[in-house]
């Protein structure tokens, strides 16, 4: 559609609504507005328009208050206890004068508009050269009680203080791109971090175009509240009947923790007997006295499950060369004896873990900093304050699904 004739036939621009649901409730609990174009083949979304660079800002902005307005207008109608969530174009918000977007949204309170169920969406914000006055501009609308969600945030994941400063109530991630497996594995890191970034400034996360089973699933398992996408329901002209989901949410979610449980037990067999198999190694491998020789003997026991081995003091110090395998022979690596590991996140919890539980635990999934690849590491308490890490093999892993979990 051209965006001209777009704008020359506002009138057809309608708001749909695609609800929201919650991980907790089971029912919907917000709507977002999308706009449409009523045109001859039927109901065309107005995405590609808000996308598109070349459309000037201005057009966008009329756009905006042409659907707010109806979609408010329609939703006070409604009296209802869900969250109307409208997208907002930065510029739109920090626009002043007669078009003060603050203004608009607080004249809808004197219509029956109550701004607690309201919910700004701020797009682009990574562009905005002025973010202090972005940020100012949010904390006010917030002392009406609207709230504040960041939208598509992987997008703009090099600056993550921006998202900090905007104190947002939630956080939005788009799970459209992680459609591959590949893709996703290379946002995991980044996904984890936002993860830890919400609950850092006490913000709910939302994961929005679900489309699949498996993309609800992993958004469950990542800690959404929130979940949006045609998966649960499509944009509609309507609102949809709150409870529509809710016999399926319980039956899915039921089948997500059935699964995350035997994963997670599966995850404690696996260390069990991992600290068994170190324990009978080292009584075996006692009388080797030299450290380099005992972890080179170590590394020899180890093949079917490891691809790499050192030993690091209790401040972090690696004490032995790094060891290691690939189809069945050892490499001695010198280069990262001596180096200092304690600025390695959970390096000196995990160590004070060890010493007091008198056991090897587990890491989480991570990406390592040699390989880029996907891993998990096995710690384990040696004698003299000396801890032995072992880095599982790729191959291993995929053997074994559930430590990728």
């Amino acid at each position: 559609m051209d965006p001209l004739d777009i704008m020359l036939h506002m009138e057809d621009a309608k708001p749909y609504f695609q609800a929201i649901f919650s991980a907790d409730s089971h029912m919907v609990t917000g709507y977002q507005v999308l706009g449409y174009m009523e045109t001859d083949e039927g109901m065309e979304r107005l995405a590609d328009f808000f996308l598109d660079t070349s459309v000037p800002e201005e057009f966008k902005i009329d756009m905006d208050r042409h659907l707010h307005k109806a979609a408010i207008e329609t939703f006070i109608c409604t009296d209802m206890s869900a969250t109307l969530h409208l997208i907002v174009h930065e510029d739109y918000l920090l626009k002043p004068g007669e078009n003060d977007f603050i203004q608009e949204i607080v004249a809808y309170e004197e219509l029956g508009l109550d701004l607690k169920k309201l919910v700004v969406e701020i797009v682009e914000q990574d562009d905005v050269e002025d973010i202090s006055s972005l940020a100012n501009s949010l904390k006010y609308l917030k002392t009406f009680g609207v709230k504040i969600a960041i939208n598509d945030v992987l997008k703009i994941t090099n600056n993550l203080d921006r998202i900090s400063l905007l104190e947002p109530d939630i956080i939005k991630i788009n799970v459209t791109p992680l459609q591959n497996q590949s893709y996703l594995e290379n946002y995991q890191n980044i996904i984890y971090s936002m993860s830890l970034l919400a609950r850092k400034v006490g913000a709910e996360l939302m994961f929005d175009g679900i489309n699949s089973n498996y993309q609800f699933h992993y958004a469950w398992r990542k800690n959404g509240r929130y979940y949006q996408g045609d998966f649960f329901s499509p944009p509609e002209a309507h609102f949809v009947d709150p409870d529509i989901w809710k016999d399926r949410f319980r039956h899915d979610i039921s089948q997500f923790i059935a699964i995350e449980r035997s994963n997670i037990l599966a995850t404690y067999q696996l260390t069990s007997n991992l600290n068994e198999r170190f324990h009978q190694l080292m009584s075996t491998l006692k009388k080797i006295k030299q450290l380099d020789d005992k972890i080179e003997a170590l590394a020899n026991e180890l093949q079917d499950i490891s691809f790499r081995l050192y030993v690091t003091d209790g401040e972090g110090f690696q004490r032995t060369a790094n060891i290691e395998l690939s189809e069945g022979s050892l490499r001695i690596d010198e280069e990262a004896r001596g180096k200092n590991w304690s600025w390695r996140p959970y390096f000196i919890e995990n160590v004070i873990q060890m010493n007091e539980a008198k056991k090897g635990i587990l890491s989480d999934v991570y990406s390592d900093i040699e390989t880029g690849e996907i891993i998990r590491t096995f710690s384990y308490p040696m004698e003299d304050n000396l801890f032995l890490f072992m880095d599982i093999s790729q191959m291993y892993l995929d053997e074994h699904p559930f430590l990728l979990w």
